[in-house]
């Protein structure tokens, strides 16, 4: 029986990243003898996720989805591959009558599930950042203080955090599903660790060459610092909600991550320390709890203890200046690509009367013909001293003509 190994995230666990090479390199997997279906025709894995769990984006209905779990499991029944891997994050938080669903849809390969985790204290903020660049408008003080609030579990932000955030839970609830011994927590490598590690350790459980991955990946889930998140933040507000899902992420989210500001070292968002001993003591939870489950892990559960912060700020030590330069930012990147839009769609120009004779159009041209001459001339004026001079004759020339 063929090996299947079900990637279900957590988010903000370096998914985005890995998902990216995968699909960069979905060829080369094939030839490694490893189906990662992403190629032309094949069913999108999102989509089809969205589809099992009757998820649509918000306020909007979404027809990519219909049908696609159906035809993942097809295609994934169709392969001859020695391993098939997916990877999806929505996963994460599915109930035990979902994970065993999940796992029974594919019933000619042995199903194992990989849960990448991190340590709780990068993990926390962000979240945060993430669920303002999905159009959250709460503010970092209160998102922590409902995260830590026993009383408000069954409350978003806390309750969206901990049903994706819950590491033994995730890993417990696929363990029913899928069994024990066929759960792997691969955990993420702590800042400073060797580029690559993390798909390494990937490649060592799911049995794929990561040194053979080269092709160029695209973009990853890009951080647009502590500023520019506190201006989408604003901007959120500002928005009331008023966007559905799909409208919001192309105005704001998309294109804010294609093009974010210019962030800096210090302008990346931490866990404050007066959070830290929390944290670590959520965590120590979290590891026992593994511990006991006797889980295949790939890397050391002493990586998801929180360390203590390096540099970094919050979004209320942001000055007003770097608000507004962020901001301005944002404005530009919208304008830039609402005005590309536009003009990509807009209708063709028409002459607001009949063009009239062969001769009045030829006069037009030429008039047209020596506009553009002239603007060149002037743009070239603007960066060459030379053609500066002649402007300035031309001006002159120009002007005693007038007087005449």
């Amino acid at each position: 029986m063929h090996r299947l190994y079900l990637h279900v995230g957590m988010m903000k666990t370096g998914t985005t990243y890995l998902q990216n090479v995968w699909r960069a390199n979905h060829e080369e997997l094939a030839d490694q003898g490893v189906y990662y279906p992403v190629a032309p025709g094949s069913p999108a894995q999102r989509f089809a996720v969205w589809d099992f769990l009757g998820r649509q984006p918000r306020g909007a209905d979404d027809g990519r989805t219909a049908g696609q779990w159906a035809a993942l499991t097809a295609a994934v029944s169709e392969r001859a591959d020695r391993t098939v891997l997916l990877s999806e994050e929505s996963l994460a938080s599915v109930s035990v009558r979902r994970a065993r669903r999940a796992v029974a849809a594919f019933p000619d390969h042995e199903v194992h599930v990989v849960v990448t985790a991190r340590d709780l204290g990068r993990v926390l903020s962000s979240a945060w950042q993430e669920d303002v660049k999905s159009g959250a408008a709460y503010t970092w003080p209160e998102f922590i203080a409902a995260v830590r609030d026993p009383d408000a579990l069954t409350r978003d932000p806390a309750r969206g955090f901990w049903l994706r955030h819950d590491l033994p839970a995730v890993v417990e609830t696929w363990a029913e599903a899928a069994g024990a011994d066929r759960v792997h927590v691969v955990t993420v490598p702590p800042e400073g660790s060797e580029p690559g590690l993390l798909l390494a350790r990937m490649g060592g459980l799911v049995g794929f060459d990561p040194a053979r991955l080269t092709a160029p990946v695209a973009r990853g889930n890009t951080s647009i610092g502590t500023s520019g998140t506190e201006v989408v933040r604003r901007l959120n507000e500002r928005l009331g909600g008023r966007l559905n899902q799909r409208q919001y992420d192309w105005v704001v989210k998309n294109t804010v991550e294609q093009d974010p500001p210019s962030t800096t070292a210090a302008d990346r968002m931490v866990l404050p320390a007066e959070h830290l001993a929390w944290a670590t003591e959520q965590a120590e939870r979290m590891v026992g709890r593994l511990e006991r489950g006797g889980y295949d892990v790939v890397g050391g559960l002493d990586e998801l203890r929180p360390q203590a912060p390096q540099g970094g700020r919050l979004p209320d030590e942001v000055s007003d200046e770097e608000l507004l330069d962020s901001a301005l930012h944002v404005l530009t990147v919208l304008a830039e690509r609402h005005a590309k839009l536009w003009w990509r769609n807009r209708r063709s120009d028409q002459p607001g009367t009949a063009a009239g004779s062969v001769a009045v159009r030829a006069s037009s041209g030429l008039r047209g013909a020596a506009y553009r001459v002239r603007r060149k001339g002037a743009d070239l004026s603007d960066r060459n001293r030379v053609a500066a001079a002649a402007m300035a004759i031309y001006l002159r020339t120009r002007g005693r003509g007038a007087a005449r």
